[in-house]
């Protein structure tokens, strides 16, 4: 071991895995009720498919403003773990306001308000988590693998609990979320201002914008947003088409948990399975398996391959979401300096949220037009995804 490597893992907080692991478990619970079960609440409360797809979309647009804003405070900041907590506490006491007896308007507005403080803390948790792989070795996937854990539990758990109680719930169970989220921010491990020792990173601080901004990297970024992109139709409606099919609540739970399972189990084994790989050639699979993916989707019912068809399908999310989200940290780790890692996550966020936000703005009207054929148009962007990724790869080896 160097004397520079050395240096990077003599402070390591105690527990520092364990503690991460903590946060984002307790992060992802919202995220595991919201996500499956949210677009339900809206239909619940009456608002048609055009007006669900502005609900659900018009906070990504705040999301892409607010989080590069948000990760460049914390790279300012005197602790990253402080920004976290603050957007945790704000987080609680918009949701709140999802109790009073609003109208499509009024939740649009607190959805809108919620955003930043809360689409904030997944990428503030990266950041803290890819300084813990710089100084200390961290493994970053088996930190932010209880993420996806949470998301498992969460969105079973919430099936059964909506199934036995109705859709009226998922405004409480959110803010009980959310609230628990708060209490573990304060667990994170605080590590200080971001230093410019960086053993992953073997490019020169003074080259630190430039790595921002260098093509090949733009252009993964797109790819990596365009390709997370194709999950907006589903992640929007795939919920009320299976419960206008006749699926309960509870299998619809098992569905989006089987969709976790298999990216529980991407995030565990891609070290040692994909660790090897070009982050350009991880987003170049992850992107085929979505066009697959997509394809296949809406043929499941007039095969008559019916749930055991979803089961199948679902799982391929671990390649489709969780391989192309791996390939975009691997990307940032190799390529970024620390000192600009939350602004490179908070790029990345904007790149991902700017196309998710567009595309499931589009879902709705889509949706009422075409119904559960609108994936096709899913399989355009992933293969667009696929496409760019390829060039980013072609673009890093000019560079060289």
């Amino acid at each position: 071991m160097t004397a520079a490597t050395a240096d990077t893992f003599h402070d390591k907080p105690s527990r520092f895995e364990f503690r991460l692991a903590l946060a984002y478990f307790a992060i992802f619970i919202s995220s595991g009720l919201h996500l499956p079960y949210f677009p339900l609440w809206l239909e619940f409360r009456s608002l048609s498919p055009t007006e669900i797809s502005i609900v659900l979309s018009m906070p990504l647009f705040v999301r892409v403003i607010a989080a590069p804003l948000v990760s460049i405070l914390a790279d300012q900041s005197s602790d990253r773990a402080h920004i976290l907590t603050m957007a945790t506490i704000l987080a609680v006491i918009v949701a709140a306001f999802y109790f009073l007896p609003f109208n499509f308007f009024g939740i649009l507005v607190v959805s809108l308000l919620l955003a930043a403080p809360w689409t904030s803390q997944v990428p503030l948790a990266d950041t803290i988590a890819l300084s813990g792989v710089r100084r200390y070795g961290a493994d970053f996937a088996r930190m932010r693998v209880w993420g996806s854990i949470a998301f498992l539990l969460a969105s079973f758990a919430g099936g059964v609990l909506i199934q036995h109680t109705g859709e009226w719930i998922i405004p409480t169970v959110l803010l009980g979320a959310l609230v628990a989220a708060c209490g573990m921010s304060f667990v994170v491990p605080r590590i200080g201002k971001p230093r410019r020792l960086s053993p992953l990173s073997d490019i020169d601080m003074a080259d630190a914008g430039r790595a921002l901004r260098r093509p090949a990297f733009v252009t993964f970024l797109i790819a990596t947003g365009i390709t997370q992109a194709s999950h907006a139709y589903g992640y929007s409606f795939s919920a009320i088409y299976w419960k206008s099919i006749g699926i309960e609540e509870t299998v619809i739970g098992a569905l989006w948990s089987i969709a976790v399972v298999a990216e529980v189990i991407m995030f565990t084994c891609f070290r040692r399975v994909f660790g090897r790989l070009h982050p350009a050639r991880v987003l170049m699979i992850g992107s085929a398996v979505a066009i697959f993916r997509w394809t296949v989707f809406p043929l499941i019912v007039p095969a008559g391959l019916g749930v055991a068809g979803f089961f199948v399908v679902q799982s391929l999310h671990a390649f489709s979401f969780a391989l192309s989200f791996l390939g975009m940290q691997k990307m940032i780790a190799m390529t970024i300096p620390e000192e600009k890692g939350g602004t490179a996550q908070g790029i990345s966020t904007f790149f991902i949220g700017t196309s998710l936000a567009i595309i499931t703005m589009v879902s709705g009207p889509l949706y009422s037009a075409t119904g559960i054929y609108g994936f096709y148009a899913m399989v355009v962007l992933a293969a667009a995804g696929l496409v760019l990724a390829n060039v980013s790869l072609k673009l890093e080896q000019r560079e060289r």
